[in-house]
């Protein structure tokens, strides 16, 4: 077996027809992947229940948690099913109809023409192709001029630039998918055009009444979740920066602006934040990135990223290992920068959770004052691993567990390695146990110090109080 790579930012891979065979997912992991994402526009459950029992076998047999993240497809916006592309061209006037008849261009967008006024600007694929709307019948059909683009695609996506959109947040087809990630006991569902903290409040309900463990990612990809940022991150328990549609629902020119802060405000928030889109584009095609998609990777890093993402690079793409073994190549010389090992601030006094911040704050603190080799956290909710992730130690973090459930979820944090681990009866003996267990791992050496953060009594699983060093026996 090869060596697993390893890096402090993580990895999201996104299965599709390049990748979802076991022995390409097996490089894949090989190569420093560290969460598959499963894609519901596309594909069916019966593809990604194989993609799900793949990974889960070769969790098994590499030894890793890879995390499986569910994204959701969101409102639908699309165009119909075509049999081919029809060709445009700027000035042609077109159709666009939820109840096509002869010459109307079928969509899959209930409201648009309840949505939109003359003279707004309708964009589809990401903006390859952009419309003028010249009038609406407010009922079903849509009469718009063509300003650019070449061709209309079946299924592309829809977008409507600064104009609300009156279709919920979650489609009947995201409530039916919701309750198959719940019966997989998926590690992460992302959640597409979030607008307002509600969103996140009803799927959370949801999670929660199924008694699951799955924990929620926001996608930051609409004005009216830009406007409702920091609550929204609050409620969640990871964001993801999704620049595709967000760089089509704002101008351009700001989204890297947006990026810095939704990272930032994630950091400040101790909440995992994800930069997806085009990260590797170039690589669905070419064997090697540009320099500025490097760039742009390595920016990632130094922003604050606890994770990156890879979408058409791995999906449908002619180089998929390759893409992360780039990627790999790029977050280990970004993570030799020491501006990314910082503390963001410090615990608030006012949070419910705060001393227990404070212990995990200080934890990572002294680890950089005494040189530790190793931080340790022992926890059953997890709570431990998202707050040292929170901190950028430069020390690596170790999290030791009784709870199989939140092992793939951990590897999506900034650092977090993961182990499945039955505590001894005390404190005292747990600690010496897993000592050895770093020790025979090679993690760390005789002599080497190693700071625990652990909740005393340990059977009365409380949140962490108590910090502990030790020296490897």
């Amino acid at each position: 077996m090869n060596a697993i790579s390893y890096n402090r930012v993580k990895i999201i891979a996104t299965a599709g027809p390049a990748c979802e065979s076991e022995d390409v997912l097996r490089e894949l992991i090989e190569a420093g992947v560290d969460v598959i994402r499963l894609n519901l526009s596309h594909g069916n459950w019966a593809t990604h229940r194989q993609v799900i029992d793949r990974v889960r076998r070769l969790n098994l047999q590499l030894g890793t948690h890879i995390a499986l993240l569910a994204d959701l497809q969101g409102p639908k916006m699309r165009i119909g099913k075509l049999d081919q592309p029809i060709p445009i061209r700027a000035g042609d006037v077109v159709i666009f109809s939820t109840k096509p008849t002869n010459g109307a261009i079928p969509v899959e967008y209930e409201t648009l023409a309840q949505d939109v006024e003359p003279g707004d600007i309708v964009l589809v694929e990401d903006g390859r192709v952009r419309l003028r709307v010249l009038e609406t019948d407010k009922r079903s059909s849509v009469r718009l001029q063509v300003i650019a683009g070449d061709r209309i695609g079946s299924r592309k996506g829809i977008n409507l630039p600064g104009r609300p959109i009156s279709l919920p947040t979650l489609s009947d087809k995201d409530w039916e998918d919701l309750l198959e990630v719940i019966r997989q006991e998926l590690d992460w569902v992302a959640i597409s055009f979030v607008r307002y903290p509600s969103d996140i409040q009803m799927v959370r309900q949801m999670l929660r009444r199924f008694g699951s463990s799955t924990r929620i990612m926001a996608k930051i990809e609409r004005p009216e979740a830009l406007a409702n940022l920091e609550e929204i991150i609050q409620l969640s328990d990871g964001v993801m920066v999704a620049r595709g549609d967000l760089g089509v629902e704002i101008p351009v020119e700001e989204v890297p602006f947006w990026q810095k802060r939704i990272v930032r405000t994630c950091n400040i928030l101790g909440k995992p934040v994800v930069v997806a889109t085009q990260m590797l584009e170039s690589m669905i095609q070419n064997p090697s990135p540009t320099r500025a998609e490097v760039t742009d990777v390595a920016n990632a890093v130094l922003d604050g990223a606890d994770a990156v993402m890879l979408s058409g690079e791995t999906s449908v793409g002619a180089y998929p290992v390759e893409a992360v073994r780039q990627m790999q190549r790029i977050l280990r010389q970004a993570e030799a920068d020491l501006q990314i090992y910082r503390l963001s601030g410090q615990p608030s006094p006012t949070s419910p959770t705060y001393h227990s911040d404070a212990v995990c704050w200080t934890a990572c603190t002294l680890a950089s004052e005494v040189g530790a080799r190793a931080l340790v956290g022992l926890t059953y909710s997890g709570y431990t691993a998202f707050q040292l992730a929170r901190w950028r130690p430069q020390t690596d973090i170790f999290i030791f567990t009784p709870n199989p459930r939140i092992l793939g979820g951990l590897s999506l944090l900034w650092g977090v390695r993961a182990y499945y681990y039955r505590r001894k009866e005390g404190t005292y003996d747990t600690i010496q146990d897993v000592l050895h267990i770093l020790k025979d791992l090679g993690h760390v050496s005789h002599g080497d110090t190693v700071i625990f953060t652990v909740s005393m009594p340990l059977r009365a699983r409380l949140r962490t109080n108590t910090l502990y060093i030790s020296r490897v026996p």
